[in-house]
């Protein structure tokens, strides 16, 4: 697995000329040209996107996330997901925990309920959700991330933001 974290006002050159029609034709953030075109650098070969946003590759699994200045694009051999974060401390984080965590994922963040737990939880079912494709409004719901088989999750506070890579074992 390949994970490229960067922020978007240090890598600010776009060259459209090396990008795909698809990608030119789908992309309208300059955080999504930015990241498409960190994926194609790290190998990924025909970077298309389908339904709900999902990006695919020919070679690869693939995943892009961006949250304020900061994006992160991961590639792997596995179906993968990546989100990041940036770590809201002023946001009332309790009523969406308790709107969507379940679980072991509630029992956690009742222990514990600070920004860094909350987003810790929410990016795990962030980028879990990115390896279906599924929306997060459609799947936040059904399931509790800590008692998930089959998958690993790395997460780390960076700077102030939660990044976390979900991979399918």
């Amino acid at each position: 697995m390949e994970l490229y974290f960067f922020s978007k006002t240090i890598q600010n050159e776009i060259d459209k000329d090396k990008l795909p029609e698809a990608v030119l034709s789908h992309c309208k953030k300059e955080e999504s040209f930015l990241a498409a075109q960190a994926l194609i650098r790290m190998g990924a070969e025909n970077l298309r996107y389908g339904d709900k946003n999902k990006p695919f590759a020919d070679n690869c699994y693939v995943s892009i996330s961006h949250s304020g200045d900061m994006i992160a694009v991961c590639k792997s051999e596995k179906p993968v997901g990546v989100d990041i974060e940036k770590i809201n401390y002023e946001r009332d984080v309790k009523k969406i925990a308790e709107r969507f965590y379940h679980g072991q994922e509630l029992e956690a963040f009742r222990e514990n309920p600070t920004a860094e737990k909350f987003f810790k939880i929410w990016t795990m079912k962030e980028a879990y959700s990115k390896i279906s494709g599924e929306g997060v409004g459609e799947v936040f719901e059904g399931f509790d991330s800590y008692s998930l088989e089959g998958y690993t999750f790395e997460t780390e506070n960076i700077n102030g933001y939660m990044l976390t890579v979900c991979e399918k074992e």
